[in-house]
């Protein structure tokens, strides 16, 4: 992305539409959105001047002709409200006193005092920020402070957008007033009355925040002059705001932008463990939502903290490692069984537990598992031998055996019988029996029955 792309009006792709969202996306693609929305509108203004100037031009042959017609005229009119008629006709078509800048016609409302109808007038389009602009904003806003000074400080930077809307609404209503505004503006500051004016319209006074002496929406009214917004001064440059966001880029170090894109990173990690459908992993939906929850603190705040990324990442790590476990486990031994035998095993494994196969052996899960050990096996066995690899032991069998030599052998004797004789209580008996290619430990744990010696 450079300069070129905005003089050239070439639109960044696989970009959201519409102006920077400070709430659902992260800081870089508000800036990416930013730097569309500038295009667009250089574009669109660029169409709007060229039609304002064909415009234009009609208008001033059309005036031209008018003001010929009158000039030319060399009657003498007898007649008094002919005159009238002539007079009021040739105002309205006097530069200062044209309308322009109209969208449409209000369906209802008139102008209160010449009883015309209301025009909506095209008005500019609200500025759009991002996230760090409104903090910007918002900080301006708080040092001002309390006085009188800072307020009407406070009151003149919040106007600028409603001093452009007057300007509009000046500009396609010749002869308005600040009530007609304020009907269209705000109605909730239009309070209605019993009766009607003149023109059929519904008396009416404005709410007592207007009747202040002096009030923001008085002064503006006062000094807005009817200027179509075509002619205004623009709310919202773009070419600066564009360059702005170029500088904002090309400015950042290979590590800020990796810290730009860490929500988009959790969020697209969280949202793949989202999508997994384990049944051995009940909890996992919740811990999922946990995680959720304390990334939408995260990326809250515009000035982030790696400490807390960190955490989240540590958390997204060990769900994803028991999704992986769950995964490896259901294609070793599962092969595509989704029984609920098999699942209750593969949780009771999950959790630690020594869990008995059902079946033993010579069952589904028993015969992957041998046939699991069998492959180790034989890749161990290829790892530390050249040839012979097709030998048959005594037996007949394939020499790669289904376990491994162990290292050592344990054996566990369990009994209930009577001791020390045959008449004593049954008390159960056992023997722990260790066999190693070095020692052989052996341990017992005998109960007798002394009621009865």
């Amino acid at each position: 992305m450079s300069s070129d792309d905005f003089y050239t009006g070439i639109v960044l792709s696989r970009v959201g539409p519409g102006t920077p969202d400070s709430v659902r996306t992260c800081l870089l693609h508000q800036k990416l959105q930013m730097m569309n929305c500038c295009i667009e509108r250089k574009k669109a203004r660029e169409e709007s001047v060229s039609r304002s100037q064909s415009v234009e031009y009609e208008d001033f042959e059309t005036e031209s002709e008018e003001e010929e017609f009158f000039e030319c005229t060399s009657e003498v009119q007898t007649d008094n409200n002919n005159t009238a008629t002539n007079a009021q006709i040739k105002a309205k078509h006097l530069l200062w006193n044209k309308p322009a800048g109209r969208l449409a016609k209000h369906p209802s409302l008139r102008l209160l005092q010449t009883g015309d109808p209301l025009y909506l007038p095209v008005t500019q389009d609200p500025v759009p920020k991002t996230e760090d602009h409104l903090e910007e904003d918002a900080q301006v806003m708080m040092q001002l402070g309390t006085d009188k000074y800072a307020s009407e400080m406070r009151a003149r930077l919040m106007s600028a957008s409603m001093l452009s809307d007057m300007e509009s609404f000046k500009a396609a209503n010749p002869g308005a007033v600040l009530e007609d505004f304020i009907r269209w503006y705000s109605p909730q500051d239009w309070i209605e009355e019993k009766g009607t004016n003149d023109w059929g319209q519904p008396n009416g006074h404005l709410s007592p925040r207007m009747l202040i002496p002096e009030n923001a929406w008085w002064t503006t009214w006062t000094s807005a002059q009817p200027v179509p917004a075509h002619r205004q001064k623009r709310l919202f440059d773009d070419t600066t705001e564009a360059e702005k966001v170029l500088h904002f880029l090309s400015t950042r170090r290979l590590g800020q932008v990796a810290q730009l894109l860490l929500p988009t990173l959790t969020h697209a990690a969280l949202y793949t463990l989202n999508l997994q459908r384990q049944e051995a992993l009940p909890n996992l939906p919740d811990v999922a939502q946990n995680i959720l929850t304390k990334l939408r603190h995260v990326t809250k705040p515009l000035h982030q903290k790696l400490q807390l990324y960190e955490e989240i990442t540590r958390d997204i790590e060990g769900v994803e490692a028991l999704v992986a476990q769950v995964n490896s486990l259901q294609l070793k031994l599962g092969g595509g069984d989704s029984s609920k035998e098999f699942t209750k095993f593969l949780i009771e494994l999950m959790r630690g537990k020594e869990v008995s196969v059902p079946d033993g052996p010579r069952g589904h899960i028993g015969t992957r598992i041998m046939t699991m050990f069998r492959d180790a096996q034989k890749a161990a066995h290829m790892m530390t031998s050249v040839g012979n690899s097709h030998e048959l032991d005594a037996g007949g069998d394939s020499k790669y055996k289904s376990f491994p030599e162990p290292s050592w052998k344990e054996f566990i004797l369990r009994a209930i019988t009577p001791r020390p004789s045959v008449a004593s209580t049954p008390q159960p008996q056992r023997m722990y029996a260790c066999l190693n290619r070095d020692c052989i430990r052996l341990a017992g744990s005998f109960s007798e029955d002394t009621v009865f010696l």
